[in-house]
């Protein structure tokens, strides 16, 4: 992956005006007033002060939370003796958790502290104060100081992971000079949404993975457009879900046909029906072009949010 820096963004890629936020993240400061403080402020910095100075795995907590929400690291990194570095890759995470048999609330709920604790020390261990995990029971968002880039970083981050979890993981990174991180993980869960509203594998993905997803799911008057685009077809699932598997198996009608357990033959009477009713055909490159763009913003705007607060 190879990474420019806009001077306006400080962001490892463009990033746009209308870059939805993520969800809210418990603990984060929420300061609003016009003199940039409230007692309500005051109060969350003296709780981080006083957990940066106590263990190290609070201090990387509260120094991650402060960077996260665009506030001044430097009493936190001083208290909890932290060196803030000048660019950091930062990760938005969901963990799939495999199903267990049923335990009580306060069973589960110790087993996922314990599992949070676990994975705290093992990023602790390996990768010392660079690592600030905001990490719950189901991901989170992870600040890692990274000085160099290295485009292999974040792939042995993710890896490191799944060992640690031992579960499968989703993930999208983003990389960022420290006082981008704010929009560098609104960017990060936006992609992480796409990612899961879209039903894509669980893997790690960058910006590049997903710059059409990201372009064709903005709102928008386009978006409206090519959400429309499908409407002659949505009440017939069978030819939505035969556009669906032809596109995924890259345009192949036996293919798409093996998948659907049905004749090369109902493939082609079905992509007839569909260029019949869109007025798109998905024989010529345009219309699937189109077909394939309305499928994404569609298949995103009907899912809905799939991140928890």
């Amino acid at each position: 992956m190879g990474y420019s820096f806009p001077s306006d963004t400080g962001l490892a890629i463009p990033l746009p005006d209308d870059a939805h936020s993520r969800p809210s993240t418990d603990g984060l400061m929420n300061a609003d007033s016009d003199d940039g403080s409230t007692i309500s402020d005051v109060a969350i910095h003296l709780r981080r002060l006083r957990a940066a100075s106590s263990e190290k795995y609070s201090a990387a907590r509260a120094l991650g939370e402060v960077l996260v929400g665009g506030h001044h690291p430097g009493a936190i990194a001083r208290a909890a003796g932290i060196t803030i570095a000048q660019q950091y890759v930062v990760m938005a995470i969901t963990v799939h958790h495999s199903p267990t048999r049923p335990v009580s609330d306060q069973i589960a709920t110790a087993a996922t502290a314990d599992r949070i604790k676990h994975l705290e020390t093992a990023l602790a261990s390996t990768y010392g104060e660079r690592a600030l995990p905001l990490l719950g029971p189901d991901g989170g968002t992870l600040v890692l100081a990274d000085n160099d880039f290295d485009a292999q970083g974040p792939h042995d981050l993710f890896t490191f992971l799944v060992r640690n979890t031992g579960e499968p993981i989703t993930a999208t990174v983003v990389q960022a000079t420290v006082s981008a991180i704010p929009r560098a993980t609104d960017l990060a869960h936006d992609l992480l949404e796409i990612v899961q509203r879209l039903g894509y594998g669980a893997r790690l993905y960058d910006f590049d993975d997903l710059v059409l997803e990201y372009q064709l799911t903005r709102p928008g008057q386009a978006n409206e457009r090519l959400r429309t685009l499908l409407s002659p077809i949505l009440e017939h699932r069978d030819l939505v879900e035969t556009l669906r598997q032809h596109i995924a198996n890259h345009f192949s009608r036996q293919a798409t046909a093996r998948a659907l357990h049905v004749h090369s033959n109902t493939i082609d009477y079905r992509l007839r029906r569909i260029k019949e009713l869109t007025g798109m055909d998905p024989y010529q490159t345009t219309g699937l072009w189109y077909l394939q763009s309305a499928l994404i913003a569609h298949t995103y705007h009907t899912a809905g949010p799939r991140i928890s607060k």
